[in-house]
């Protein structure tokens, strides 16, 4: 059996080393790729809705509408998509936030040991323990990642800081 034990002198926390310029340029093309694929998700998404609307609805009720309503049906549509468009531009300008933090600050490396493992519909996050005593850094990784390390296992992983997201995992 494995020994999951590690000594508190093991944990070490390197913070604040600055990003090289393609680690930046890639991760700013990710945030651009970002906000055109969520305006697309909302258009597709609307136009289905619409498809779905217009096949429900009885012909008999679509012959006694007139221009007056489409118009409405039309606005109503636009003040929909721009609903959704300001969620999505506020989810991304918070993403935003934290990333020209992590810009100014860099990435941190931590060598650690894996202690949890948690998957949800979003993404896959990988708990490690931290420096200070009972902390526990909890970071989202790459499904490889998350597959590949166990509970127990030694690693060191360089993550961003802010937005908690791993740029490396490596053995120990």
């Amino acid at each position: 059996m494995e020994d999951h034990q590690i000594d508190k002198l093991q944990i070490q926390l390197q913070q604040n080393i600055p990003l090289q310029e393609e680690e930046i340029m890639e991760m700013d093309r990710g945030h651009k790729v970002m906000i055109k694929m969520i305006a697309v998700i909302i258009v597709v998404s609307m136009v289905f809705m619409g498809l779905i609307a217009v096949f429900t609805v009885k012909k008999e009720t679509l012959e006694g509408l007139g221009y007056e309503d489409y118009f409405a049906f039309f606005c109503v549509g636009i003040s929909f998509f721009c609903f959704c468009y300001l969620i999505a531009w506020l989810c991304i300008q918070y993403s935003r936030y934290n990333w020209r933090k992590d810009k100014l600050n860099g990435k941190n490396r931590l060598t650690s040991m894996v202690v949890d493992r948690d998957k949800t519909e979003h993404a896959e996050y990988l708990t490690f323990l931290g420096p200070a005593d009972n902390e526990k850094i909890r970071i989202e990784v790459d499904l490889q990642d998350y597959d590949r390390y166990k509970i127990g296992s030694k690693v060191i992983v360089t993550y961003l800081k802010f937005s908690r997201k791993a740029i490396e995992i490596t053995d120990f």
